[in-house]
């Protein structure tokens, strides 16, 4: 018989190889999870860095975006832009690349690909964009032409694939093609100087390419204001070298504030009325679409569909003076004053019409249904239309033909009385008259009363007086650069102060002036096509 003590000395023995093993299980299953773990934390890091790469591809796309200069083929005068004028643009952007990028080191011997006939560019075909060789982190482009779909415009859709080892994440962002419509970003854009007095608050930024340093390109008084930012081509050092300020300034250049935060104004500034900053020494911009005469062609508006409307027998025309003294339009203001023997129509309605040049018409209490086009001479100034509209309503736009020369007499569109407007007809423009000399009175006799002006208001100098809610940007596109002085924008009206016309008691009101970036340019306005980003388009996939 068998010793108890040699019997536990057995199941001692057994007790340890069952440890044994099962430390061995346990330090082979941490060997295994630790291993599980570092690929985890590599495949992790690979994904972190496809990431990244993909990012960087985007990033590099709106370069190249950004850096492509449209050639002047790839302009427009439609307000929106087609699909073969957007599959152009798009070839000509994958032209642009090509060139840029062919042979470049920076595709690691790959080539560029565009397929014309799928609308398809990639960068590179084979291989891909090295951004780091020691760790092959890397992208790989493509860039697809997708028509839009309605209303919506048409996009470059772009994806990128970073790719790190084995593992590659894909990202994609929407580039729009449209035209350029930067002079929407401002509520007044203008070719000369600027005055801004009365009641008139602006519900955005304004800009100047007024470019005399001898004379201040914006004067406004305190009882107005600018929501937004006022900016100038002049330089801090040349406005201040002729002896004038548009804001208080300290020793070192800054604005001036109170202990409250308030700014400080002093009796010197010209511009007295609030406004959120002065940008000084901003690019002249004589190329943003709108600012210049080449940019204007109404011809697709003089259709042959149009009411022509008739002349006056000689007992229903009138002598007036423009400008006039104040209440007496039959009475010239000064020797200089332009004598117009008008066409005078009274109580009528037109729909579709158009006003032959040379009429000089005076409508009184006329209604206005679709589109008015009123008709001048390009080149010659002896065939114009200076148009008196006093207490009329407007259902559409007022367009005119395209003068090259400035006259602000002879081409002139005049308002007194109340207007009223109610532009369903083509709410991307109220007022489409370049080179014409836009005198909008009151076109809201009751202020707070529902009488909007939508849409863009281009005039070669536009002038607003009395009481008036705008929804779209003012541009007073004519240069004035060469004149001393006169010709100035003006956004409201005092009995002392109110431009280059008369001032009348009535011109002095309430102004409201409010861009919305996001609507259209009108047609007839010929503008480059680009292709923008959309940065709330951004998708993973």
């Amino acid at each position: 018989m068998k010793s108890m003590k040699n019997y536990r000395r057995g199941f001692s023995s057994i007790l340890a190889v069952l440890f044994l093993t099962l430390f061995a299980v346990l330090a082979i299953s941490f060997t295994a999870m630790s291993n599980v773990n570092v690929q985890m934390a590599k495949n992790h890091r690979n994904v972190s860095s496809a990431q990244a790469a993909a990012e960087s591809g985007l990033e590099y796309a709106g370069y190249l975006v950004g850096s492509y200069t449209p050639p002047p083929e790839a302009y427009s005068s439609q307000n929106t832009v087609s699909e073969p004028e957007a599959q152009l643009t798009m070839g000509y952007f994958a032209a642009y690349v090509t060139d840029l990028l062919d042979g470049s080191p920076i595709l690691n011997g790959a080539g560029i690909a565009w397929d014309e006939a799928n609308g398809q560019l990639r960068i590179p075909a084979s291989g891909s964009i090295l951004l780091n060789p020691q760790t092959q982190e890397r992208f790989a482009l493509l860039f697809q032409f997708q028509a839009g779909v309605d209303d919506q415009p048409h996009h470059i859709i772009v994806t990128s694939t970073g790719i790190t080892d084995n593992t590659s994440k894909s990202v994609q962002l929407a580039f729009p093609i449209t035209k350029d419509s930067k002079v929407l970003e401002y509520a007044i854009a203008s070719r000369g100087r600027m005055w801004i007095t009365g009641n008139s608050t602006i519900h955005g930024d304004i800009f100047s390419t007024w470019n005399r340093p001898e004379i201040s390109p914006f004067n406004m008084t305190a009882d107005s204001s600018v929501l937004g930012t006022i900016n100038t081509v002049l330089g801090l050092d040349e406005i201040l070298s002729n002896g004038y300020q548009l804001e208080t300034l300290d020793a070192e250049g800054n604005p001036m504030f109170d202990a409250d935060g308030n700014r400080i104004y002093s009796p010197g500034d010209e511009i007295q009325g609030y406004h959120e900053g002065i940008n000084y020494d901003q690019p002249y911009n004589n190329d943003m679409p709108g600012m210049s005469i080449a940019d204007y062609n109404t011809d697709m508006y003089k259709t042959p569909g149009l009411y022509s409307i008739p002349s006056c027998p000689y007992d229903q025309r009138v002598v007036e003076y423009f400008p006039h003294i104040a209440g007496d339009y039959t009475t010239p203001s000064s020797y200089s004053s332009l004598k117009l023997t008008r066409h005078v129509y009274e109580n009528q309605t037109f729909t579709n019409a158009l006003l032959p040049y040379n009429r000089n018409a005076l409508f009184k209490n006329c209604t206005f249904e679709g589109e008015l086009y009123i008709d001048c001479n390009k080149s010659a100034s002896t065939y114009y239309n200076n148009v008196r509209f006093d207490n009329c309503t407007f259902n559409g736009p007022i367009i005119t033909n395209v003068p090259q020369l400035f006259k602000w007499q002879q081409n002139c569109l005049y308002f007194t009385g109340s207007a009223t407007f109610q532009n369903t007809y083509m709410e991307e423009a109220t007022i489409l008259a370049p080179h014409f000399n836009v005198n909008l009175g009151n076109t809201n006799p009751i202020v707070g009363e529902t009488n909007e002006l939508t849409g863009a208001i281009v005039g070669g100098i536009v002038d607003v007086r009395g009481n008036a809610q705008i929804y779209g940007t003012i541009i007073s596109m004519c240069d004035t650069s060469q004149w001393s002085s006169g010709y100035v924008t003006n956004i409201g009206a005092t009995l002392d102060d109110g431009g280059s016309e008369t001032t009348e008691p009535g011109d002095v009101g309430v102004i409201s002036i409010t861009p919305d970036k996001n609507k259209m340019l009108p047609s007839g306005m010929r503008t480059p096509i680009v292709i923008v980003r959309d940065g709330n388009s951004y998708l993973e996939l």
